[in-house]
């Protein structure tokens, strides 16, 4: 699959912007959202070829966002983000993988990490 079009939903704003300069650089379209409520009906207007949602955002977290995204676009690839919580991103990871992420990431990451993340999203089983 062709990853072209992406959004980014992440509760920091500083690291919305950091993706989105990341990802515009390397040429990728990409579209921002503070929160899994305002990614949603982005989601129903724009046809995404990638999500990268953080897990632990406020309200409807991550992991919620992502089984929703799997009902409803089923050809759309997911990363799921996580830099910890009370347990730690390993867990929140594993959670985000086994209903539906298509790779994970561990906060802070780097482009280069970030780019393989999107690789292994884009490959269809």
């Amino acid at each position: 699959m062709v990853i072209r079009k992406l959004l980014v939903v992440d509760d920091d704003p500083g690291i919305r912007r950091l993706m989105q300069t990341m990802l515009e650089r390397v040429g990728y379209d990409v579209v921002c959202a503070a929160s899994a409520e305002e990614a949603a009906p982005l989601m129903a207007e724009i046809p995404f070829d990638l999500v990268i949602t953080d897990v632990l955002m406020p309200g409807r977290d991550g992991i919620l966002f992502i089984a929703d995204i799997r009902r409803r676009y089923l050809a759309v690839r997911i990363i799921a983000a996580s830099g910890g919580g009370i347990v730690g991103p390993d867990a929140y990871l594993q959670t985000a993988s086994s209903i539906g992420a298509d790779a994970v990431l561990t906060k802070p990451f780097s482009l280069l990490q970030l780019q393989r993340a999107i690789d292994r999203a884009a490959r269809e089983d």
